[in-house]
C-alpha cells in the first residue's frame, strides 16, 4: 500500500468514526462492516459502476419493450409503465446522467473542500505541505473527471 493509498485510509476511517458516533450505524450485512458498506459498496467508484449497469438494464428494457409492441396489448404495456416513448428515449438517457453527474460534481466539491481544508491546516503548522500538495492533485483529478464527464454530456429532448 502507497503512502496516498494509506492517507486516504486514515483520512476515510476518521471521517467514518464521526459519522458512525453521530448516526449509530450498525452493519447492514452480516458478512459487511459498516466500514466496508460506507468505503466499498457506497463509495465513488462503485456507484459509476452502479449507474453503468442501470443503463444496461435500462437499455435492456427498452429493446424488450420494443419486441413486444405488436405483441402484447398496448393497454397491458400501459399498466406495466415506462414503455411510452418519452419515457424509454428522454428519461432511460437523461436521468443515469444527472445522477452520475450529481456524483462527479459532488466528489468534485468534496476534493476541493479537503484542498482547501489541507492548505488552512498547512498555513497553521498542523499538517505538512505534501498533504496539501495530494489534496491539491486529488482535487485537480477530481475537477478533470468531472469536466471530461461534462464535454461528453448530451441531454436528449
Amino acid at each position: 500500500m502507497n503512502g496516498k493509498t494509506r492517507l486516504a485510509m486514515i483520512m476515510m476511517f476518521f471521517f467514518v468514526a464521526a459519522v458512525q458516533a453521530e448516526l449509530a450505524l450498525k452493519p447492514i450485512h452480516p458478512d459487511e462492516t459498516v466500514e466496508q458498506t460506507l468505503n466499498q459498496r457506497f463509495s465513488l467508484e462503485n456507484a459509476l459502476a452502479n449507474m453503468e449497469a442501470i443503463k444496461g438494464y435500462l437499455e435492456s428494457f427498452r429493446g424488450l419493450s420494443a419486441a413486444a409492441k405488436g405483441k402484447i396489448a398496448a393497454r397491458t404495456l400501459e399498466r406495466i409503465g415506462h414503455t411510452d416513448w418519452e419515457t424509454q428515449m428522454l428519461a432511460f438517457s437523461n436521468l443515469p446522467s444527472a445522477v452520475e453527474g450529481t456524483l462527479r460534481y459532488q466528489n468534485c466539491l468534496l476534493k476541493k473542500t479537503l484542498y482547501q481544508l489541507a492548505v488552512m491546516e498547512t498555513k497553521a503548522g498542523k499538517t505538512p505541505a505534501q498533504k496539501t500538495k495530494q489534496a491539491r492533485q486529488e482535487m485537480e483529478r477530481a475537477e478533470k473527471e468531472f469536466q471530461k464527464f461534462w464535454d461528453s454530456l448530451a441531454v436528449a429532448d
